[in-house]
């Protein structure tokens, strides 16, 4: 991600973070609920599968605004799966991989899926991105019986209630507010805290996770601000936080207004508080928004190794990789995290053995324990009632303008090893 952002104008990475923005909290509203009865694939469902050939989807914006930042994502797992494919396979058969360009819009995103399920008749759709697009096709994957696997994209709702036809496949915003609730607890107890929250499922989720962490520490929050995601201006949230006391602050936010308020903190308020940070801002651009000097120190969550860890055999074997399959793609952390995805959806088709189906697919993928990808730092473990993927990570800071790792995992693992 790194990499390939700071080759962005300022303007273009604003722009990406605002769609991007937009499409957090909106979408398809419809939850699952609790005791409601889940579709299930069909017993010996092999749609899509061949003696020679597994055929797998995805949707992801591969042309206009959001495709210089997010298209790497499937050139990454494209590169990875040419790769898996020129050592044999899987069980013998090659990944055919269809990337459904849904331009980061959901009426799109529907178009293109149902093209992928009823015309393309693929296996399962793999790292969907993105919450609004993906809201807008969830029951649709659900109702069809197609596995929906590892899911580009944070909301709670995708893995609780468990269905079983779908994984998630990043962080849920729940989770990483109760990892960043225990640094402030661990760190910050009798303290005044002060939040600042993206006003749509993001900061709700984050919130929740948050206060869990919290309970039963002398942490007091004192101040609560919201953001509109249309507004990058945060100038008037930050000084009510600071009029209210508050002695540290949690931002879960996007680059923009998190690199705001840390920005107008440091340099027009000189005011030197602990600011904890979402993981969607461990990034270059958030860096580069906020101003080196006020980034230091900075605190956030990460669960992978960084593209520019060039010394770890890992990353040395992804860039690799992408310069061999990647058509043309500079290895980033958006390509690492294609791979890492497709790392995943590979271990899963090894284990569910060569007697392929759609249920030994979802067998195997509940089988997962402890599993780490190439470039992990933290383990991946699902079960039958647990499908969301990581449930630890690490704290990271920023330290001369670089995010650098520190402490041990912390996880929040509900599945035993």
């Amino acid at each position: 991600m790194q990499a390939l952002l700071k080759r962005l104008p300022l303007v273009a990475i604003l722009a990406v973070a605002v769609l991007l923005a937009l499409s957090c909290g909106g979408g398809d509203k419809e939850e699952s609920t609790p005791g409601a009865a889940t579709k299930t694939t069909s017993v010996g469902d092999t749609t899509g599968v061949t003696d020679t050939e597994i055929k797998l989807g995805t949707h992801m914006p591969m042309s206009q605004s959001l495709a210089a930042a997010y298209a790497p994502i499937a050139y990454g797992m494209q590169a990875y799966f040419d790769y898996i494919n020129d050592q044999g396979g899987v069980h013998g058969r090659k990944i055919t991989f269809l990337i459904g360009d849904d331009h980061y819009n959901p009426p799109d995103t529907v178009e293109v899926v149902r093209k992928l399920v009823e015309q393309d008749k693929v296996f399962a759709i793999v790292a969907g991105l993105g919450e609004a697009t993906h809201s807008a096709v969830w029951k649709y994957l659900e109702e069809k019986g197609v596995p929906d696997m590892f899911i580009t994209a944070g909301l709670a709702k995708w893995s609780d209630p468990v269905v079983r036809t779908r994984f998630g496949g990043s962080v849920d915003f729940v989770t990483e507010g109760r990892m960043l609730g225990k640094y402030v607890a661990d760190n910050f107890d009798g303290k005044k805290l002060g939040l600042l929250l993206q006003n749509d499922e993001m900061g709700v989720d984050g919130k929740k996770g948050l206060l869990m962490s919290l309970e039963g520490s002398d942490v007091e929050i004192v101040a609560e601000e919201n953001y509109e995601v249309v507004n990058f201006d945060v100038t008037a949230q930050t000084q009510r936080l600071r009029n209210a006391g508050a002695e540290v602050l949690v931002v879960f936010a996007i680059p923009p207004q998190a690199a705001g308020l840390v920005k107008t903190a440091r340099e027009v308020m000189n005011w030197d508080v602990p600011i904890i940070v979402s993981g969607i801002n461990c990034s270059d651009v958030f860096v580069d928004l906020a101003g080196k000097q006020n980034a230091e120190g900075v605190i956030s969550i990460v669960f992978g190794h960084l593209v520019y860890e060039t010394d770890l055999p890992a990353i040395q074997k992804h860039i690799e990789i992408i310069e061999k399959y990647g058509q043309g793609q500079p290895p980033s952390n958006f390509t690492l995290y294609g791979q890492a995805m497709g790392e995943l959806m590979v271990e899963a088709l090894q284990r569910a053995g060569r007697d392929l189906t759609r249920d030994s697919l979802i067998d195997a993928t509940e089988s997962i324990r402890g599993w780490s990808c190439s470039a992990c730092m933290v383990t991946i473990s699902f079960s039958p009632t647990d499908h969301r993927p990581n449930e630890m990570e690490m704290y990271t800071r920023v330290e001369d303008g670089r995010w650098v790792n520190f402490g041990e995992p912390v996880s929040y693992e509900s599945t035993p090893q």
